[in-house]
């Protein structure tokens, strides 16, 4: 389930599953990825960079396998 604990223009919400090293997020346009090999610290990046997280992280996270889920 997400919940949603970012505070973007850009991004609904972001979760983080530290076992799989899963990151989800889910975007304004109503569009959902899962990045895979997320180390945590990126997620933790992700939610410190509010109100523009994607601005500054989302290179990045986008260099990891992904995958739409919606």
């Amino acid at each position: 389930m997400m919940v949603p604990r970012i505070d973007s223009d850009a991004l609904n919400g972001a979760s983080y599953d530290a076992d799989r090293r899963v990151l989800t997020i889910e975007f304004e346009s109503g569009s959902t990825y899962e990045y895979f090999d997320v180390e945590p610290e990126l997620f933790d990046e992700l939610e410190a960079a509010q109100p523009h997280p994607w601005r500054v992280v989302g290179t990045r996270v986008k260099e990891h396998p992904y995958r739409r889920l919606s």
